[in-house]
């Protein structure tokens, strides 16, 4: 089979019609974007389990102070108030327990059995079954660690909104979880901004072309996908401010997380690729600026002999190391 019997055509297309790519380029354009969603994950990975474990730790040193009575904020929270939320939206309704003839509620081995439960329950259960069947003991940290970011990014829904009694995680925890926000940042804003992520996060699990974006609806404000943005350059601007507002929001959680990803330089390599010149890295190396001749260098040859060889290179001045040169590289 060749490679376009993997790769369809319409799937290539959107390289051409869209970025405005040669056909000759949209191949290597299509490996760039694979390379540019890769350098997206050590954000995205870090913004997850950061939002997650903010949360759980709100919930747990600080609970809100209404919640007693109501569900559990010990270590097992994340059991309790989902069912709550569920208690909360079908009790009233009457249609939480399933019935028998004469209107009592059945019981299964000593607990009620739910005739509609809320979407965190279902995902708390599925979640713990995963677990169970994989023969691990069922904890609360597998629990929270198995739960996705669509499950964590729901919390900042307005159903847990409740200034009142405090009943609920906002606005009581705000300033715990999202302690790098700027104060008074309203939950509304909060949720936009991590909603926006989410989408950009099904993107990138879906393997779809994370530049292209779409003018937003001027009804709902949402993307109006019969109208895609076209053109690199501004493809290319606002990727780069979805990147910086994934950046942002991670600081809104935690300012030394914040600090220590840009520190460690996990930002480095998508900053990199989100250019021309890292596209022309894939589909026109000609057209790159800054060229250096090795052909005198016998250190520069031995580099790359190392570096195809698939080793691992510590590059030194003085005794002092400068950068760690790995096999992956960008190869002619």
């Amino acid at each position: 089979m060749d490679l376009e019997d993997y790769i369809s055509a319409e799937r290539l297309k959107v390289y051409i019609d869209v970025l405005k790519l040669k056909p000759d380029e949209a191949l290597g354009a299509y490996n760039w974007n694979k390379a540019l969603t890769s350098a997206m994950q050590p954000l995205m990975h870090c913004l997850e389990v950061t939002l997650r474990n903010a949360i759980d730790h709100a919930v747990r040193h600080n609970p809100p102070p209404g919640a007693a009575g109501l569900w559990r904020t010990d270590a097992n929270w994340i059991f309790d108030l989902p069912r709550y939320m569920g208690d909360k939206a079908y009790i009233r309704q009457g249609k939480r327990y399933q019935m028998d003839r004469q209107g009592n509620i059945l019981h299964r081995q000593g607990k009620p059995v739910y005739a509609k439960t809320a979407w965190e329950e279902d995902c708390v259960r599925k979640v713990s079954k995963r677990i169970k069947d994989a023969g691990k003991a069922l904890t609360n940290e597998r629990v929270i660690s198995g739960l996705d970011f669509g499950f964590w990014t729901n919390f900042l829904a307005p159903e847990y909104d409740e200034p009142r009694q405090r009943t609920l995680l906002w606005p009581h925890l705000t300033a715990d979880v999202f302690s790098g926000a700027p104060v008074g940042t309203p939950r509304y804003v909060i949720e936009r901004k991590f909603g926006g992520i989410r989408e950009l996060r099904n993107r990138l699990a879906h393997h779809e072309a994370i530049w292209k974006f779409q003018y937003a609806d001027p009804t709902t404000g949402k993307p109006d996908y019969s109208r895609p943005v076209y053109g690199l350059n501004p493809s290319l601007h606002l990727l780069q401010r979805a990147y910086d507002d994934m950046l942002e929001a991670l600081m809104w959680l935690s300012r030394d997380r914040y600090a220590a990803f840009l520190t460690e330089g996990h930002h480095l390599r998508f900053k990199t690729l989100c250019t021309l010149e890292g596209l022309n890295c894939f589909t026109g190396r000609e057209h790159i600026q800054e060229a250096l001749n090795v052909r005198h260098s016998r250190e520069m040859k031995l580099l790359l002999r190392s570096l195809r060889q698939r080793r691992t290179i510590k590059l030194t001045d003085k005794g002092q190391t400068v950068a760690i040169i790995g096999p992956d590289f960008i190869r002619t």
